[in-house]
């Protein structure tokens, strides 16, 4: 499933600015809606997509990205293309763009913004990997969100990326027991979420799955989509 917006003519095409929706794993576009709605009140197209997250293995999900975005001409039809991905969907864009880097225009590329994303992986799925049940529901991907395959496929970002990173635990999340007492969002701790070369870092106090519902997150988003930085508050920056 692939949901797309249009606005304005064919002549204004290319005044046009994209922003590429990415869900977890296990989701589908629907989770990512509301964050899509608040960017298109602010005049962005979006391409809000539904990837076989449980199906592949990242390396072949960038495969699947990029043809998507292909089929979709996107690269042609605007004037700068911006991705927002929650976990997994990050280190599927971060994947794509890492080995199609060549095949963008540089003039093109626009800010890159992951929510809770898992670059240093997850001490849950390090618990989990060897479970069949979680073998069998997370497929090939699962097992590549552990603390040492991640390890192994860190990327150095050449775009501008803003990491976002939740620090609101349930008692029903294996976080609790896997993760404390490092600050984490139930899935993720903050300290995995960060990545050599990223521009800006900030955590918000909500729970991981909530992350792409949340008005604060998407005002953060569009911070850093318009202005390349989050909204710290003055006692941050001090």
């Amino acid at each position: 499933m692939v949901q797309t917006s249009s606005t304005g003519s064919a002549s204004s095409a290319q005044d046009i600015e994209y922003v590429i929706l990415l869900h977890g794993i296990g989701h589908v576009s629907l989770n990512m809606l509301y964050a899509e709605k608040v960017l298109k009140k602010q005049g962005l197209e979006t391409l809000n997509l539904t990837y076989p997250s449980l199906r592949q293995d990242i390396s072949s999900l960038a495969d699947w990205l990029s043809e998507r975005l292909k089929e979709q001409d996107i690269w042609q039809r605007a004037r700068r293309i911006h991705f927002v991905a929650h976990s997994m969907g990050g280190l599927v864009t971060g994947a794509y763009l890492e080995r199609y880097k060549d095949q963008i225009p540089a003039e093109k590329m626009g800010r890159v913004v992951m929510l809770g994303t898992p670059h240093g992986g997850s001490e849950v799925a390090d618990f989990l990997q060897d479970n069949p049940v979680y073998q069998w529901v997370f497929g090939p991907a699962g097992q590549e969100l552990t603390t040492e395959r991640r390890k192994q496929a860190q990327v150095v970002p050449w775009y501008d990326l803003g990491m976002i990173a939740g620090t609101t635990e349930s008692v029903l999340t294996l976080g609790k027991l896997f993760i404390n007492p490092i600050p984490h969002d139930g899935c993720v701790s903050v300290e995995s979420t960060k990545i050599e070369g990223m521009k800006d870092h900030i955590t918000i106090p909500v729970m991981h799955s909530f992350m792409a519902w949340t008005p604060d997150v998407h005002a953060q988003i569009l911070e850093f989509i318009q202005r390349g930085m989050f909204q710290h508050a003055a006692e941050d920056e001090a």
